[in-house]
């Protein structure tokens, strides 16, 4: 790692945290279509077809986690190679932690608004 300079490693950082930011995004804006589509969609919307939107959406979601996991994991030893070049680089762990917890509650809600929100009342059927 030494071979890199510093400025070069601050700049892959900074896109590293942008990498994570992007995909961040893109889990938001799948799970909003998710919810969209399926409300929209109502209770026309088939049991096998629930859990095949369900089975496709929590893959989708996993693989984003798995690259959080991995990109955050290579920040964390660029920001201690930083570190161990005097440079101080703070890690907004709230920030980290609360999205964290904001993708695995909005992905178990999601999932369950998918496979039992759907399902129609017995009071609202005609």
């Amino acid at each position: 790692m030494d071979q890199v300079s510093t400025a070069d490693l601050m700049s892959l950082l900074l896109e590293q945290r942008n990498s994570i930011d992007l995909q961040f995004q893109f889990w938001l804006t799948i799970t909003f279509a998710v919810l969209a589509a399926a409300f929209a969609a109502g209770h026309r919307l088939r049991r096998p077809m629930r859990w095949l939107a369900a089975l496709l959406y929590a893959m989708a979601s996993i693989h984003l986690a798995l690259r959080w996991s991995f990109d955050g994991a290579v920040g964390v030893r660029w920001i201690e190679e930083l570190t161990r070049r005097g440079i101080q680089i703070g890690v907004p762990w709230p920030a980290v932690y609360m999205r964290s917890a904001l993708m695995v509650i909005g992905t178990v809600g999601t999932l369950y608004f998918l496979v039992v929100g759907l399902h129609p009342e017995k009071n609202d059927e005609p």
